[in-house]
């Protein structure tokens, strides 16, 4: 009887209310509304109809004003969900990559920075467990709409510490997260648009600022120090001048040869692998709302009557068996009954883990502005739990979530 009773408290009832009683008022308001005022004042007084057929012409514009409404209604309240997904790039491809391009969003590498001249401090990168230097994990260029003019352009920038014992259970003091805005005419990209790549190729940025900051040549953020010997090379920290120094700049340091040296994409072990990132709109069949009973055919799916959910759990088990060997965890008997029985009771795990993520499985990145966050576990806090913004206390709103999938890209070992 209890499952019949809903949870006022929960925040997706809430929600649903709110819609319901909008839908009723608009039901009533619109069509009530529009038929009196093009009845009595178009109809009757502008265009000399009788009575009769005044109510009957507004009749019919009511029927299609109201359609109009609540489809406008609908859209505003359920904004699409935008899919991001893995481009495994060419070495010789990666410039690609580089801000003069405006890239989709990225993962790994160094930062693609929209603004060239005002970056974060290092201090705004310290982890702030360690206070070591974060590595850049992702960004994404995320405009809309309804953003001001000088939000013409917009990216956010996502960095974490590399070090898994500073992450602690909901607890985000490791990672932090940038935005950057710009205005459609800005001194850093044309009015009509970046460079097209297949066009210039890997050219040089005529755009950069002569008095832009130095960027470190480990991590591609805000660099203050440089090497003392050659005094070419900028640094953030001394961490990242003795990790270059051990694996490509001692060998070319005060030498002419110092830039040959280099490669085309250098890389070295702090940063994570790079990618680029396409995106596309999320679609859900209309069967995938059919047939009520939902763990009736995710049972199925899952006994083997649907390839595709086999092929989904196998390679989860690899994946899940491999990190075991890996981590040297010893439980030999854990098999897949054993994670089904430990998430049984938690609705919110099945229907992440069986029903959109198996939709899309290869996704890295949900994007859904003013949206709700897919969660992973029924423990999660809800939304009206986020603490309003500091510096003007407006409430926050979900825009985008990172996906499991991202951990098998960046090629890391150990997880926090």
């Amino acid at each position: 009887m209890d499952d019949l009773i809903p949870n006022l408290r929960d925040e997706r009832v809430q929600g649903a209310v709110k819609n319901l009683l909008v839908y009723s008022i608009v039901i009533l308001l619109v069509p009530l509304g529009s038929m009196f005022l093009l009845k009595q004042f178009l109809f009757e007084d502008i265009f000399g109809y009788t009575s009769d057929d005044a109510l009957t012409f507004s009749a019919v514009i009511a029927v299609i004003l109201v359609h109009v409404v609540l489809c406008l209604w609908l859209f505003a309240a359920n904004p699409p969900v935008y899919l991001g997904f893995c481009h495994d790039l060419e070495t010789d491809n990666l410039y690609r990559l580089r801000r003069i391009f405006l890239p989709l969003g990225k993962i790994g590498g160094k930062p693609s920075w929209l603004n060239p001249k005002i970056l974060p401090s290092t201090t705004d990168l310290q982890c702030g467990v360690c206070k070591k230097a974060m590595c850049f994990l992702i960004q994404i260029y995320a405009t809309h709409e309804d953003d001001p003019s000088s939000a013409f352009h917009r990216a956010l920038f996502v960095f974490i510490c590399r070090d898994q014992r500073c992450s602690k259970r909901n607890d985000a003091t490791n990672m932090a997260v940038f935005r950057c805005c710009l205005p459609r005419e800005n001194p850093f990209y044309s009015f009509d648009g970046p460079l097209d790549p297949d066009l210039v190729g890997n050219t040089s940025d005529p755009y950069l600022p002569v008095d832009a900051p130095n960027l470190c040549e480990i991590c591609g953020c805000y660099a203050s120090k440089k090497c003392g010997r050659c005094g070419v090379v900028w640094y953030c920290c001394r961490d990242h001048q003795a990790l270059d120094w051990t694996s490509l700049h001692k060998d070319g340091c005060g030498t002419n040869t110092l830039s040959e040296a280099l490669p085309a994409n250098p890389s070295n072990s702090f940063l994570f692998k790079e990618y680029g990132i396409e995106m596309d709109q999320e679609y859900v069949p209309a069967k995938f709302f059919e047939n009520g009973d939902d763990d009736e055919d995710d049972d199925e799916c899952f006994n083997g009557n649907c390839d595709e959910a086999d092929d989904v759990e196998r390679r989860n088990m690899i994946e899940f068996e491999r990190y075991l060997a890996t981590n040297k965890v010893k439980n030999e008997r854990f098999e897949i009954e054993d994670i089904e029985a430990a998430v049984s009771d938690q609705p919110n795990d099945l229907r992440f883990e069986r029903r959109y993520l198996d939709l899309n499985c290869e996704q890295i990145l949900r994007y859904q502005r003013s949206g709700n966050p897919l969660w992973a576990t029924d423990r999660a806090p809800t939304l009206n739990e986020a603490p309003p913004c500091e510096k003007c206390g407006a409430a926050r709103h979900f825009e985008f979530q990172l996906m499991p999938r991202l951990l098998s890209l960046i090629d890391v070992d150990q997880l926090g």
